[in-house]
């Protein structure tokens, strides 16, 4: 192991540590309060530019998207939600849409199964599935399916690594090709995990915790990734990004100064932020 228990390319943390490390709302108890914002600033959003809502791209009850057209021909940013696998909504963070339709990038926010319900590997079907089906769509809703880029936080940073990790299910032909990936706050190294009430629901053991891992995996040729993590986030989360980085030289990192692992969302929703700004600079370059 290690300095601050990184490895050249995975992610280590004893097992005493997971639950301190890794329960992120007894971390930062300010997460309701947090979400009510998200929620309120979407429902505004909702209500301002009229998106399309709850187009289904499965037959699922939680396979649906909503759609924020922004420019025809222009580029597509996907948002993932996160929630550890086990929560969150699409309509918690439709915010996050604002500063990316104002800036001419159309933007599709996903819903997908959850656990217990659900396992990690059927959501990670149904994410391409849903890139699938998006590609399929792309005439009528109005984007260029060659200029796609995945954004997604917590688990949905998780899920957008594992749509350009090489593993041995790869992506289907008929999914586009991924521009450009922003991953916020995201979990890479599942193992470290496993000892903690997140895993509860999520009933992981360590050979899938391993085939899940997008740190297990090479990483893509030709995407460019850009890592985000909140400045106050548990050590955990700064090494995984890192590590991240290391293994599948990123790009880009940045630690995002005065946010945590959730309020980190509401910098990125801001149009006039440099990392913001930075996001649009790489979709539309």
């Amino acid at each position: 192991m290690g300095q601050n228990g990184k490895t050249a390319a995975r992610v280590q943390c004893p097992a005493a540590d997971s639950e301190r490390q890794y329960n992120l709302r007894e971390a930062f108890p300010s997460y309701p309060a947090t979400r009510e914002t998200w929620v309120k600033a979407s429902q505004e959003l909702v209500r301002k530019v009229s998106p399309q809502l709850d187009l289904a791209y499965g037959d699922g009850p939680l396979q649906k998207l909503d759609y924020f057209s922004a420019q025809t021909g222009g580029p597509l940013l996907v948002f993932v939600h996160g929630g550890y696998w086990q929560g969150g909504d699409k309509a918690d963070v439709n915010f996050m849409a604002g500063p990316y339709i104002a800036a001419g990038i159309n933007v599709a926010v996903i819903n997908y199964s959850l656990a217990p319900e659900a396992r990690i590997e059927q959501m990670v079907s149904e994410v391409r599935r849903s890139l699938v089906w998006l590609g399929s769509q792309a005439d009528k809703l109005g984007f260029n399916p060659a200029r796609v880029s995945l954004m997604g936080h917590s688990a949905g940073g998780h899920l957008i690594a594992m749509m350009v990790a090489r593993t041995n299910d790869p992506a289907p032909s008929e999914m586009p090709a991924i521009v450009n990936l922003f991953p916020i706050s995201g979990v890479f190294d599942l193992p470290p995990l496993l000892p903690s009430s997140i895993n509860n629901a999520l009933g992981l053991d360590e050979a899938r915790a391993e085939a899940l891992s997008p740190l297990a995996w090479p990483g893509p040729d030709n995407t460019y990734i850009h890592t985000f993590v909140g400045a106050g986030e548990t050590e955990q989360f700064h090494i995984q990004s890192e590590t991240l980085g290391k293994a599948w030289n990123v790009a880009r990192h940045d630690s995002v100064p005065d946010t945590d692992h959730f309020t980190i969302l509401n910098v990125l929703a801001d149009g006039s932020s440099e990392f913001a700004q930075a996001v649009i600079a790489a979709i539309k370059g």
